[in-house]
Parts: structure tokens; sequence; C-alpha cells
């Protein structure tokens, strides 16, 4: 009975079936994860747990849209690279349908406003712009907005 016993541990343990149970259960549990923020922080900023994290990335895989959902609101951050920032980035300026903060010392250029019931900043990074979103009930939307953009943007440099 222990003979048998030992070769079946054995044949478990052989090189196949050892990688096998190495490998597979860090490839079934892999969550998405956003390149500038993790869930934890994005639940802070959110005022609860991050009950849904979807991460969309562009085919270079440098440019990538972020969006974190707990009960209390949700967070957006979308970083896009841009061929020439000269002429591109006041596209993206253009989606502040309300007047625009400028925020210093965030990325090259960057600017807060309000837009349907959320705070948003919009700047860039050299050629990468990058736009933060967050719509949660409570106050202080824009500052928790600047310091995401603020780690986005140090990211970025």
């Amino acid at each position: 009975m222990a003979h048998a016993l030992l070769r079946a541990v054995s044949r478990l343990f052989s090189t196949p079936c050892l990688l096998a149970i190495i490998c597979l259960p860090s490839l079934a549990g892999a969550a998405e994860t956003c390149p500038w923020l993790n869930a934890a922080t994005a639940g802070g900023f959110l005022g609860g747990n991050v009950t849904n994290l979807t991460v969309s990335r562009a085919q270079s895989n440098d440019d990538a849209r972020c969006e974190f959902v707990s009960h209390e609101g949700s967070l957006v951050i979308q970083v896009e690279t841009m061929p020439s920032p000269a002429t591109d980035f006041p596209s993206y300026l253009a989606r502040c349908h309300s007047p625009s903060e400028p925020l210093k010392a965030i990325g090259n250029k960057a600017v807060a406003c309000s837009d349907e019931g959320a705070e948003q900043v919009i700047g860039r990074v050299r050629n990468r712009a990058f736009i933060i979103r967050i719509k949660t009930p409570g106050r202080d939307l824009r500052e928790k907005s600047r310091k995401v953009a603020e780690q986005v943007a140090g990211i970025l440099f």
C-alpha cells in the first residue's frame, strides 16, 4: 500500500504535472491590471472597493483605457499616443464642455473641468495625452481628479 502511494505521488510530481500545478493557478487567476493605478488606490479615490475593472489596450500595448467601477461611482483613465502633439492635443482639450482651470506641475500641460456631473483632467506628457474622469457623490472631485492625474503624469514621465 505504501509503495503504491509513493508511486502515485512521484507520478503526480513529475515534470509535466508539476509545471501544470505551478502554472495553471496563476493563469486562471490572472486579473486585469491598469498600468497607471491599482484597484485599491482607485477604491480610495472612489470611497469604496472597486467592484469591476475593465482595461482596454491598444494594439501597441502602450496606450490603454482603464475603468474602475465601485458602488459609489467610477474612475476612467485613458492614455493615448499622439502622432503630432501640437496639432492633436487641442482636440483633447475640446472635451472640456465647461470653463477649464489650468493645473500647474502636472505633465506638460493639464486642465481641470466639470462635465456632466463628473470632474476631469485632460493633460499630456510629451506625445501622450491622458484623460482622467471621476464621477462619485460627494465633494472634492476636482482634488481627487488632480491627484489621480499627478500619479498618471508621473508614471508617463
